[in-house]
């Protein structure tokens, strides 16, 4: 596992996991020192004493049990009774004064983590360690996968070993596993498969009708049937079957071949159509063979969406060499982002803003690119917008930053306005004069805006009957339209009766929202008052429960 590095080529030492015993060799001049350590270490104080003690030495050189050392020279640190066996690849490792890593530029980074239990937990949408789910800050050498800590490495490598055992009788033969090694160093050219050859043009002609596939272009492909006439390395062919793609669906068929060509496509289907797969099998295999990293660039409108494409991804790219994705969207920690662009990642996944805020840091170089991929062409920004905030001031600060910042024509509304200037402020908005207005709840009733087209609440309404009104400005008279709402815990009490309203909708609401205590809190007590309400009721088998409970009160009188 390295940190922020390059790989080092076969052959050299490498940044790699310390094994759980790791012998220590020191020179003469150490001989007095390192001899009270090692009557220390056998004393059966606590670990934490003894490595703090070990760290004293000058000079550390770690070696595996296979190196050449004077047995008077060498000093035992025993940690948690973890067997690991000697060909897991626990490489060498060169330990400094305080066992942190020393950077190119002469900086000294944090020390590996040893245990897990010493890893945060991942934030929504940072990578996760295989084993125990933790914060994969690092990537493990041998298998490319995320983990957290020395500990979780060596478990991987064990798992990883006992699934070989398991699955060695269904190994491919040599000559199957020679080919596969050769078609991943060959280079990749798609071309027609024999069974697509061989179709008429008017049983392709009807195929297209029969799945609603409209094509516009010069030369299109014909469209797949099955994923197997792609000429995919079965590896990836394994990973579909494993993610649940049997047959490649309308979209699938058509734009994947269109891709793998290296043509440009606008691509258009419903939500749930299969899209992601649709371009992101294009994308694998296009940085598959490059050598040169970031390879790959896939934007998204939203973190969550960005979220989704990252973890189909990664279901598609188990066990292809080399292939590792970064996601950089907002509402996250940067520095994890960052730290994760210095792995050699091949593909990029993330929201044009926190994109644009590390390009600004000088932080990724996109010379590499080979591919760019723009999911969901849709503008949110569609003007005149309504913004909506609690106070007057507000009001008025938020308009002046807008237009200062984006140079678009800005203006505010609140009660202190004079008539005048409301009316002045309303026939701008209706003549197209204003691009933004940011408004208190004046403008939250009573008015069709038609020409409105987005609503946001910059400022979650107090009441979910003023919420109503204020997203209903958007979309008046059977027009469609866009409302975007900011919610934190100011409006903790309206969290359960927002996901009621705006769930059913279909849109994708923030798993902090989702799996805030204060909802499933609300939402436990609503359904206790539902049940008490249903035990109140009347009904035919109830009824004589009421009779009877009614004749002991009155009998107890």
């Amino acid at each position: 596992m390295w940190r922020g590095g390059s790989r080092c080529s076969p052959g050299t030492q490498r940044n790699m996991f310390l094994p759980r015993s790791v012998k220590v060799k020191r020179s003469a001049d150490e001989d007095k020192t390192c001899t009270a350590k090692k009557n220390k270490l056998s004393s059966g104080k606590p670990l934490l004493e003894e490595n703090a003690e070990l760290q004293d030495c000058k000079s550390v050189t770690t070696e595996t049990s296979a190196s050449r050392c004077d047995s008077n020279e060498l000093v035992q640190e025993c940690t948690e009774p973890v067997a690991i066996p000697s060909n897991l690849g626990l490489g060498n490792t060169s330990l400094g004064k305080d066992n942190q890593n020393t950077n190119e530029d002469g900086s000294l980074e944090e020390p590996i983590k040893s245990f897990s239990k010493s890893q945060r937990w991942a934030e929504p949408g940072e990578p996760v360690c295989v084993v125990c789910g933790r914060y994969g800050e690092y990537i493990c050498d041998k298998t490319d996968e995320d983990i957290c800590s020395l500990e979780c490495k060596a478990k991987h490598l064990l798992q990883i070993q006992e699934k070989e055992k398991k699955l060695k009788s269904d190994q491919p033969t040599k000559a199957e596993s020679q080919a596969e090694a050769d078609l991943l160093n060959t280079p990749y050219f798609y071309k027609d498969h024999s069974f697509i050859l061989g179709l008429q043009d008017e049983q392709v002609e009807n195929l297209k009708l029969q799945l609603g596939i409209a094509i516009q272009g010069q030369q299109v492909p014909r469209p797949i049937i099955e994923f197997e006439h792609c000429g995919f390395p079965e590896t990836l062919n394994s990973n579909l079957k494993n993610s649940g793609y049997e047959v490649p669906t309308p979209i699938q068929m058509q734009m994947i071949p269109v891709g793998l060509l290296g043509r440009d496509i606008v691509a258009s289907a419903d939500t749930g159509s299969g899209k992601t797969a649709a371009f992101l099998l294009p994308v694998i295999m296009k940085v598959l063979k490059e050598a040169e990293t970031p390879s790959a660039l896939i934007l998204a409108p939203t973190r969550e969406l960005a979220i989704q494409i990252e973890r189909q991804a990664k279901e598609l790219m188990v066990g292809l060499p080399n292939m590792r994705t970064v996601l950089l969207v907002g509402g996250l920690p940067l520095p994890p982002q960052l730290h994760r662009l210095k792995q050699s990642v091949k593909v990029i996944i993330a929201t044009p803003g926190r994109l644009l805020e590390i390009l600004k840091q000088n932080s990724v170089q996109l010379h590499g690119i080979k591919i760019v991929v723009v999911d969901e062409d849709k503008k949110l920004f569609k003007p005149p917008v309504l913004v909506f905030v609690d106070c007057k001031l507000g009001a008025d600060l938020l308009s002046d930053a807008v237009h200062k910042i984006t140079g678009l024509q800005c203006t505010s509304m609140h009660s202190e306005k004079s008539q005048v200037e409301r009316t002045a402020v309303l026939q701008g908005l209706l003549q197209e004069k204003y691009e933004v207005i940011v408004s208190t709840g004046v403008l939250g009733r009573g008015l069709d805006l038609v020409n409105v087209k987005l609503v946001v609440n910059f400022d979650m309404p107090s009441s979910m009957d003023e919420y109503v009104h204020q997203v209903g400005r958007a979309g008046r008279l059977g027009h469609s339209g866009t409302a975007i709402t900011f919610i934190n815990n100011n409006s903790k009490k309206l969290f359960w009766d927002v996901v009621k309203r705006v769930k059913p909708t279909g849109t994708i609401l923030p798993p902090q929202l989702l799996n805030s205590p204060y909802l499933h809190d609300q939402k436990r007590r609503e359904q206790q008052r539902l049940k008490q309400l249903q035990n109140s009721l009347v009904t035919g088998d109830n009824i004589m429960d009421i009779i009877r409970k009614h004749d002991k009160n009155n009998s107890q009188r």
